[in-house]
């Protein structure tokens, strides 16, 4: 094609038509592109924002199990301080009860003595002899 030749008005405008839908539909492509970077880009901050209320509640949710955890540490000593001084108690009435069978040990055998004693023969002709004293006596106070 010469360059000096005359272009007519007929193919110019068919050129600038074409041009123009040419534009239109990179025009339509590039628009499409960014709603789809729009979209993308909306996405993004919703992961984001569900992303930081997802963290917020971790935070509750750890600070939750975080006071539990000071709260069973600290009936834990509580209860370790209980079992301590029930053991103490424990030993003290296992003290007692060895002292108290260890003084009563004597009353005891004491205790058999007697019943031995009462269970003689000789007791029981002094108490069968001693029977009219002893009704003598009631009569009289």
């Amino acid at each position: 094609m010469d360059d000096n030749q005359p272009i007519s008005p007929d193919n110019l405008m068919q050129d600038l038509l074409t041009d123009t839908e040419s534009l239109r539909q990179r025009l339509l492509i590039a628009e499409e592109k960014v709603m789809h970077l729009e979209l993308a880009l909306l996405h993004s901050r919703d992961f984001a924002i569900g992303a930081a209320a997802e963290l917020g509640e971790q935070r509750v949710q750890v600070e939750y199990i975080r006071n539990l955890y000071i709260e069973s540490e600290r009936n834990l000593g509580d209860a370790t301080t209980h079992i301590a001084s029930h053991l103490n108690h424990i030993q003290r009435l296992e003290n007692a009860q060895s002292e108290l069978l260890r003084l009563t040990a004597p009353n005891v055998a004491r205790s058999k003595e007697l019943d031995r004693v009462y269970e003689s023969a000789t007791w029981r002709i002094g108490r069968l002899i001693m029977l009219p004293i002893r009704i003598l006596k009631r009569l009289a106070s």
